[in-house]
């Protein structure tokens, strides 16, 4: 199974272990799933751990660069705009459509109201646990 873990999700998966966010992470480490990311999804990750959480920068970027060695970094091809009351969001189903995913694994409510989006399911991480029985 391929997934991307919105950043909301990996952030979670880094500060607060051991909950549902966590379980995508944890399954790729496993070699259960493929993460999926994209270099903004990157960006956005460091910056909201160092901007939101107080990370000081060198922790911020042993975070990102765990992912980099973890993950499958995809380069989309297309810019959308699908979601406009948060662009941002946007990079997600880039990331999404270029890394040919199953499912999309967030909290973020805009992305959820989508439920589907070009076959791909969109889960918050308790239903992802759910459904794969962890």
């Amino acid at each position: 199974m391929r997934v991307v873990a919105d950043t909301n999700v990996l952030v979670s998966a880094l500060i607060f272990p051991e909950g549902p966010p966590e379980t995508p992470y944890r399954l790729a480490l496993e070699g259960q799933v493929d993460l999926v990311t994209s270099r903004p999804l990157l960006t956005e990750l460091g910056r909201v751990v160092t901007e939101k959480f107080g990370w000081e920068p060198d922790r911020a970027e042993e975070a990102v660069a765990q992912l980099i060695r973890l993950a499958e970094i995809v380069e989309p091809a297309e810019a959308l705009s699908e979601i406009e009351a948060d662009p941002a969001d946007n990079r997600v189903l880039e990331a999404a459509a270029a890394g040919n995913v199953d499912a999309i694994v967030s909290g973020d409510r805009h992305l959820l109201q989508l439920g589907t989006w070009r076959g791909v399911t969109i889960q918050p991480p308790a239903t992802f646990v759910a459904d794969r029985g962890e």
